[in-house]
């Protein structure tokens, strides 16, 4: 057998109070300390943010090369290199008391202008973010209203002026006003959950 590193993976590194860290860097130093010619390779990306005596020679950052915090309300020096766009495909006013999405969940209140999004639970929007997520255009929040469809959201453009979204209109899912934390948090989920389930079918544009 060709050694060549000494690895392990904190279990509980996204909570920095917890004991379980320093249990295991104890354990890491115990045996890196019977191969001392091998480099060690420990933290991840949690891991990077408990301090040096976690790093090793070598680090696994996961989440936190895609801009992602590893530990909520953490301060990194890590930018979002996703941005998530998606497109409107349908703009319609409706009365009041109209029931919109499946199940009939939201009734609107007043006179609503609402978008289709054409995006769903089969490209990783969660169907939890039903009435509690939303998008955003030009800075302006804009809740999902009705349930997470497959392949669409239905949601609220009252706020915006008449005509600023049209068939083809592009809304933020995801970039400077809707972060993985903060969409994660709406889903009730963690970042890498909504990182990792952004579905096949959106188009990739590398920069």
């Amino acid at each position: 057998i060709d050694v060549l590193f000494v690895m392990s993976h904190l279990a509980s590194a996204d909570d920095a109070e917890s004991e379980q860290n320093e249990d295991q860097r104890q354990e890491m130093a115990r045996v890196a300390a019977e191969f001392p010619q091998l480099p060690v390779c420990f933290a991840n990306s949690g891991g990077i943010f408990l301090g040096r005596a976690y790093h090793g020679v070598l680090v696994r950052p996961g989440i936190a090369l895609y801009g992602g915090v590893p530990t909520a309300g953490l301060a990194t020096p890590m930018e979002p290199v996703v941005n998530l766009d998606v497109a409107v495909v349908q703009t319609r006013t409706v009365p009041s008391g109209a029931r919109v999405g499946y199940g009939a969940t939201h009734v609107t209140a007043g006179e609503t202008r609402l978008a289709t999004i054409a995006a769903g639970y089969a490209d990783g929007l969660r169907r939890s973010l039903s009435g509690r997520g939303a998008v955003y255009s030009g800075g302006v929040r804009l809740p999902i209203v009705g349930r997470v469809s497959m392949d669409s959201i239905t949601v609220d453009i009252s706020a915006l002026p008449e005509g600023t979204l049209t068939l083809g209109s592009l809304v933020e899912v995801l970039g400077p006003n809707q972060t993985l934390e903060d969409l994660a948090q709406n889903a009730g989920t963690i970042s890498y959950e909504i990182l990792t389930g952004l579905g096949h079918r959106y188009a990739r544009r590398y920069r």
